[in-house]
Order: structure tokens, then C-alpha cells, then sequence
């Protein structure tokens, strides 16, 4: 038995409608759009940086009463050794001068009077990084920052040594240090710079600080053009030897300056 054909009631049946083939799918839209992440969280994990501790260079109170007081003894500048104990090599505790011949932006050391200043320094037990690695020279200005001059000197003269340090403290109380290495690649560090103000003080002593600046300085005249060193060091250290009731003719700053 044969079913009936569906009647239509004489309208016109549409055509049965195939999909269309090689047509790509038609994108349709989330319900729920994917949460958007702040922007710190897709930021990689910051890393926990560790600060670096700078040691600082420091000055007994003695030390740093005698560099100021040959700071402003005379017009020009001035230069020295750093002496530092054995167990602590970034803490001067006393400045010792050499023969130089000074002006105001120069300083020139004797080479005589540097071997000596060596030779008695080692006969005292001191290693040469005990007295001979701190450069210690002041400026008669307010800057105390290096000149050409002074970084030429520091490269030429103390390049050599594993290990160095530049220090300049102008008039105005500025001050500047900075060490530097040789070993490995090399490198250059500024340093603060302290006062260690616990530790015991004598007293000052200007007459043989006035001394051993009129033994060691010898200012030079460029308009003049003054000659350099008239007599030894040896025959000048004996001329003074008694000299011992100098008083001060001039005002000058105060010893207990701070940086």
C-alpha cells in the first residue's frame, strides 16, 4: 500500500535547499568575552634587587685635622700619602707630605724625597698598601672635583698598583674620592667620605704641622718663574729640626670641618 503524496492544495513546492561546499565556517561570537589581565600580572616576576653597600673612606680625627690645617697654610695646593693601620686600609690615620713644588691648579713631588718617605715607611713594618696607595691633595678653589692635571697624574703614577684611591678636599670643604682596581677588568668606584668622630684626639699640633710644611712645600712662582728647590730636602730638614716655637700669624678655618 502506497502512502499519499502530501497535498499541497495546488501551490508550488520550493526546491529542497544543499549546502554550499569549500565555504569556511562563519565565526560566531563568544557568549562570554576571555577576561583581560591587568597589566601587572603579564609583566614577567620582577627580580628582588639586592643594594650594594659602598664602604666609605674615613679620617680619624687627627688626620683629618692636620689635612685641613695644610690645606689652608698657604695659597697653593698640597700633596700627601694616606697612612692607613694594617687591618683597615680605607681608614687614614695620618697624612705624611713629601718635598713637592706646588702651584695652584700642580702639584710635583721630589722622587728623592718619595723613595725616602718609602724606605722609612717599610722600616717601620708598614706594607706599601698601607702608605702608599691613597693620593691625598687639596684644592685651593670650591670644586673639588679632579682636574686633567690630576687625572693624568692618577693614571700615569698610580695605574700600575692593583688598587688606588684619589682623594681631594678643596678649600670650600668640598670633598671627592674615588678608588679604582686594576685587577680583572678594572673598575672605578666614587666613595663617600667619613669622619670617624668616636675615636680618641689628642690635640692638635700646629707648630709641627707648620713644619713640616715649611720643610715639604715650596711654592712656585709662574709669573716670577722661582726656581724649584734650592737646597735638599736633607739640608733643609736639618735647618729646621729646631723650629719648634712657630705661632700662627693668620686666621684659619676651622679643624673640625665636616664633609
Amino acid at each position: 500500500m502506497t502512502r499519499a503524496a502530501n497535498p499541497t492544495n495546488g501551490a508550488a513546492t520550493a526546491p529542497e535547499l544543499t549546502p554550499l561546499k569549500n565555504l569556511s565556517p562563519v565565526w560566531t561570537p563568544p557568549d562570554r568575552p576571555s577576561p583581560v589581565k591587568p597589566r601587572r600580572l603579564l609583566r614577567h616576576p620582577r627580580r628582588k634587587r639586592t643594594r650594594r653597600v659602598v664602604p666609605p673612606l674615613r679620617f680619624t680625627p687627627a688626620a683629618w685635622a692636620k689635612l685641613v690645617y695644610l690645606r689652608d697654610a698657604g695659597p697653593t695646593e698640597i700633596g700627601g700619602f694616606g697612612i692607613t693601620p694594617a687591618d683597615d686600609l680605607l681608614l687614614v690615620e695620618d697624612l705624611q707630605l713629601v718635598c713637592q713644588v706646588c702651584t695652584e691648579m700642580t702639584v710635583r713631588f721630589d722622587d728623592a724625597s718619595v723613595a725616602e718617605l718609602f724606605d722609612d715607611q717599610v722600616d717601620q713594618g708598614r706594607r706599601p698598601e698601607q702608605f702608599g696607595r691613597i693620593w691625598v691633595h687639596t684644592h685651593p678653589g670650591l670644586s673639588a672635583m679632579p682636574s686633567s692635571v690630576d687625572e693624568t697624574t692618577f693614571r700615569n703614577v698610580f695605574g700600575r698598583c692593583d688598587w688606588s684611591l684619589m682623594f681631594i678636599l678643596a678649600r670650600g670643604g668640598a670633598s671627592y674620592a674615588r678608588l679604582q682596581f686594576r685587577t680583572g677588568p678594572g673598575a672605578s668606584l666614587r666613595l663617600p667620605v667619613r669622619i670617624e668622630w668616636g675615636r680618641p684626639f689628642d690635640g692638635t699640633d700646629e707648630c709641627g704641622w707648620q713644619t713640616e710644611y715649611e720643610l715639604c712645600v715650596r711654592s712656585f712662582d709662574e709669573l716670577h718663574g722661582a726656581p724649584l728647590f734650592d737646597d735638599p730636602c736633607e739640608v733643609r730638614r736639618n735647618r729646621r729640626d729646631g723650629d719648634l716655637l712657630w705661632e700662627p700669624e693668620f686666621v684659619r678655618a676651622s679643624l673640625y670641618e665636616d664633609v
